[in-house]
């Protein structure tokens, strides 16, 4: 029998990274065309799209998108729902280590709230309410900073955990700076075609790094969980 916090913290969060990938590539192919820049191109470009032009309810080139919002959307809402849950229960793993499990809580509210947001995310076609889609968009990554530089703490000060696992925090944060760097101060995405390459590119990288982290972490869970099983 399956325990709980094994399924929680180990086995959901690496099905949902796995579901979540090739619900995205599934979009990307059923993508009908268009660019922010161009409304004449063909189908997804990697480079040039961004990961939102698949949630909206008519592609760039104004065809209906039916299909491609559908698997966004509920891509989305999956990882939201399944790491808001992750982050809830994983202070549990360091609750006996007085030194961390305040930074472990701090880090777990800021991933449960980075986790609603990408729900948000899901929710706000960008052609329909770009307001709040921008805004659920910029925050959850910011949330997830914070979650990142407090895990950080914990898994190099825990005494429960291998600070190697948290290598995988440090890059992410290191990243998710990198990111919002680039999204205040990097080039408009208005002033070229090269312009929005970067930030399309940046954007792809810091939401691979994301679900990778989490599902590296996991095998740090599954040690802590099987330690507690001896």
């Amino acid at each position: 029998m399956i325990d709980s916090k094994q399924l929680i913290l180990v086995i959901s969060p690496r099905w949902c990274v796995g579901v979540f990938i090739l619900l995205i590539i599934l979009a990307m192919f059923l993508y009908p065309g268009g660019t922010y820049r161009d409304a004449n191109t063909e189908g997804y470009i990697l480079s040039q799209n961004f990961l939102s032009d698949l949630g909206r309810w008519s592609a760039w080139n104004g065809d209906q998108n039916f299909y491609s919002s559908f698997f966004f959307s509920f891509s989305f809402l999956m990882v939201g729902m399944v790491f808001s849950i992750y982050y809830w229960q994983l202070p549990s793993l360091f609750y006996n280590d007085q030194k961390v499990h305040l930074f472990s809580r701090i880090g777990s509210v800021a991933g449960i709230l980075g986790g609603i947001f990408l729900v948000g995310v899901g929710l706000t076609p960008s052609d329909i309410v770009l307001g709040p889609h921008n805004f659920f968009a910029t925050w959850f990554i910011r949330f997830f900073l914070v979650s990142a530089l407090c895990y950080i703490v914990v898994f190099y000060r825990s005494t429960v955990t291998e600070a190697k696992y948290g290598l995988g925090y440090v890059f992410f944060a290191f990243l998710i700076a990198v990111y919002i760097g680039i999204i205040e101060f990097g080039p408009s995405i208005k002033e070229s075609l090269s312009a929005l390459k970067i930030q399309v590119i940046s954007q792809k990288l810091i939401c691979l790094t994301f679900i990778l982290s989490v599902a590296f972490q996991t095998y740090s869970n599954k040690e802590v969980l099987g330690k507690r099983d001896i």
